[in-house]
């Protein structure tokens, strides 16, 4: 489902050009981000006789990826590395550069929210991180290359912390945001 949401972002299509391979190389992506967040973070999905959202997120503290993850999911980035170095190295690049910007605060991570064109689940799926969020006490960080989805954020009580970051030299621009925890006014 993620790979199939994500085919056509701007940092994946310049990481992997060639349609064909970009598709075979994204399911493995994902699989490996999914191995890693059923253990270390959280995966929600929306289903309507079929996956058709998901939203992968960390609580605070649980990414970046600690170097004994990294080790633990080596054999499958081995497998990326084998079959497109350079656009893994520029993936690693455009992360490299956003870690820079992360806040050094504890917060959540919201790494991956992908949908099937037309289902609309964004929304209902981000509200289970703020909701899970704010019970918490915990506030959010997350980045995009998509205009419309940083738009989304905001409509959700994002700030923009950093608005539209190189991070790749030609790349797509990245929006850095940030949403602090809201208190629950409700008695109790």
């Amino acid at each position: 489902m993620l790979a199939y949401a994500f085919d056509e972002h701007p940092l994946f299509r310049l990481a992997f050009p060639k349609a064909a391979s970009r598709s075979m190389i994204l399911q493995t992506l994902f699989t490996t981000v999914l191995k890693d967040a059923i253990r270390f973070g959280r995966v929600e999905v929306a289903c309507s006789h079929k996956i058709v959202g998901m939203l992968i997120w960390y609580p605070p503290a649980c990414y970046p990826m600690s170097k004994s993850r990294i080790l633990r999911l080596l054999p499958h980035y081995a497998r990326l590395v084998a079959v497109s170095p350079v656009g893994l190295m520029k993936l690693f690049r455009a992360q490299t550069t956003l870690n820079g910007f992360r806040p050094k605060e504890p917060h959540c991570h919201g790494y991956f929210l992908g949908g099937r064109q037309g289902e609309r689940v964004g929304t209902v799926l981000a509200k289970c991180l703020l909701n899970e969020a704010d019970d918490k006490g915990w506030p959010i960080y997350l980045e995009t290359q998509e205009r419309r989805s940083a738009n989304l954020y905001a409509r959700l009580g994002f700030k923009m912390l950093q608005d539209g970051i190189e991070t790749l030299p030609g790349g797509p621009l990245t929006w850095t945001m940030w949403r602090a925890p809201r208190v629950s006014t409700q008695p109790f």
